[in-house]
């Protein structure tokens, strides 16, 4: 989902996080979402950034997995 919350208020920017990590946990199945909102960060398992690797002139991924991190 490409910033599906972009336009929305932070009340149902929770909603549609909310709904998203429901149906993921039940199996139902996997989302990649595109967000700049902090919400969406915070209910996340992991993180994908990309950048422009100079060196190779080509993009890098980077990827954080915030399940092996201890809360």
């Amino acid at each position: 989902m490409d910033e599906v919350d972009a336009a929305l208020d932070n009340v149902n920017v929770k909603k549609v996080c909310n709904y998203v990590r429901t149906r993921s946990s039940q199996g139902e199945f996997q989302s990649i979402v595109i967000s700049l909102k902090e919400a969406f960060f915070d209910k996340a398992d992991c993180l994908v950034g990309i950048c422009r690797d100079k060196a190779s002139r080509s993009s890098r991924t980077l990827t954080l997995n915030l399940t092996e991190i201890p809360v």
